[in-house]
């Protein structure tokens, strides 16, 4: 084969956590998940798509001296030593950039490593290992942030234990329906839900979240103040949770203010992945890229062209 047949010399070389191997043969695995539904007496099944799997991928390995790299390949000392950094960087827990030859920087976990001693083979040994492309960085288990405790308050006030039984007990006691008691009066999860979109687009829509937290607060207040006419053992889950949304939304006020960053835009000048755009981006971490860019979620590539928005680091004042 002619120099100018064999693409594959074109090939990015292997790396993962910037240490190189070599690759004698490589699978990529892409799938659906799917779910079967079967019925008793029906031939068949409906299938239903619950969304693409992850890209799975694997390389064989030989870690055998005397192989000479290709084009684009700077490893030595196949045995052991490279053998041996690849095994320390594998049993790292957290994520890590991976090399693919062909879809370039991908974050990915390592899923396994299998190594083979063979006495026919005296120049090392031969290896087997495999990734799992991850769509987000590692995250701390934290806390219930103050939009959460928020967002479950609203869900109570809005179920048949929050404004429906505050209504049920005006009317059982002849008492005149307020208005805010009303079907079609404020709703608490729709409010929400307006304060939650303004994670994607913190710079368009701050002043919107401040009112719709503010509208949230009010509303709570104006059921709180409802009970003290027909203050009972069924009111308490009313009371509770109205207590719950002021304080969180209180917090949240705090953290709108605090968290105001500049913005500013980054045009993607090649295909590439969430991962590779962060790379790109050394101040921007891949939570607040989604954060600010949810689309991105919706699809494995970014194309280039497409315009991503990232925090940029603010600079001390002179």
């Amino acid at each position: 084969m002619s120099e100018a047949e064999d693409v594959l010399q074109q090939l990015l070389s292997a790396k993962f956590r910037d240490i190189e191997f070599p690759v004698t043969k490589m699978r990529a695995s892409i799938a659906h998940d799917l779910v079967e539904h079967k019925y008793w007496g029906v031939d068949g099944a409906r299938v239903e798509s619950t969304g693409l799997a992850p890209w799975r991928f694997s390389f064989s390995i030989p870690f055998i001296n005397g192989l000479q790299p290709g084009r684009a390949e700077r490893w030595s000392d196949l045995y052991p030593h490279q053998m041996r950094r690849l095994s320390a960087a594998f049993q790292k827990r957290s994520n890590g950039m991976l090399q693919h030859p062909e879809f370039g920087l991908l974050l990915c976990k390592a899923e396994r490593f299998d190594m083979d001693w063979d006495a026919t083979r005296r120049g090392g040994v031969e290896g087997d290992i495999s990734f799992v492309e991850t769509t987000v960085a590692d995250v701390e288990l934290r806390d219930e942030t103050p939009v959460q405790v928020v967002d479950i308050g609203a869900l109570e006030l809005d179920s048949p234990f929050g404004k429906a039984n505050l209504a049920a007990l005006y009317l059982s006691r002849g008492l005149p329906l307020p208005d805010h008691l009303k079907p079609a009066s404020f709703s608490f999860g729709d409010a929400v839900n307006k304060i939650k979109a303004v994670a994607d687009y913190p710079e368009l829509l701050e002043r919107r979240a401040a009112g719709q937290i503010n509208a949230v607060v009010y509303n709570a207040e104006r059921l709180q103040r409802s009970v003290g006419s027909v203050r009972s053992s069924k009111t308490w889950p009313v009371t509770n949770n109205v207590e719950k949304i002021k304080a969180a939304a209180h917090d949240l006020q705090k953290n709108l203010i605090a968290g105001r960053r500049n913005v500013a835009m980054f045009t993607v000048p090649h295909d590439t992945t969430l991962a590779g755009v962060a790379r790109q981006l050394p101040d921007a971490s891949v939570g607040d890229l989604i954060r600010l860019n949810p689309d991105l979620m919706l699809r494995p590539e970014i194309a280039r062209g497409s315009i991503v928005r990232y925090y940029v680091a603010s600079r001390p004042a002179a």
